[in-house]
């Protein structure tokens, strides 16, 4: 549930496409109102590089800076590899 839209989250923060991004987080909020796979949500938000709606219920194994950090650099790294080609 929701792997489709995590990964659709993850191709349109690359592009650099916000709206694409805020729509995919909507769906994916609906897809994990259950509490079920919610971290998609903030995954979504760390990959694009924005702020959580407000404080997370979920609890990482790691510093949840840390998770930001490395989700996002996920991102900037194929950015990065795209404009270069390498």
């Amino acid at each position: 549930m929701g792997r489709r839209e995590l990964a659709g989250a993850f191709h349109h923060a690359v592009r650099g496409e916000d709206q694409d991004v805020a729509v995919t987080i909507g769906r994916l909020r609906e897809l994990t109102a259950s509490g079920n796979f919610a971290y998609f949500t903030d995954i979504a938000h760390f990959m694009a590089g924005l702020p959580l709606p407000g404080p997370s219920a979920i609890r990482w194994t790691e510093s949840e800076e840390h998770v930001r950090t490395a989700w996002r650099g996920l991102v900037q790294a194929r950015q990065e590899h795209l404009r270069t080609g390498n």
